[in-house]
């Protein structure tokens, strides 16, 4: 089992087609099991390995913005 903590912004891939982005003002923590011969890579290993960045996250951090007096995650 892969155990990690993930930041805002921050992403993980699992496979070739499955991209996971957090949008948080804080820390998550989430396990995953998977079979062992599914790839599981956080996104900063992958960029790192040298494979693009996956098209459809959002660009750096959430950007916050005030809705109704109440601070909210835009949609991008």
């Amino acid at each position: 089992m892969l155990s990690l903590q993930l930041r805002d912004g921050e992403y993980l891939t699992i496979g070739e087609d499955i991209v996971i982005q957090v949008f948080s003002t804080s820390a998550i923590q989430m396990s995953i099991k998977a079979p062992k011969n599914m790839t599981i890579l956080r996104g900063e290993v992958r960029e790192r390995n040298g494979e693009a960045r996956p098209g459809c996250l959002r660009d750096g951090r959430a950007k916050k913005e005030k809705v109704s007096g109440k601070s909210a995650v835009s949609p991008g």
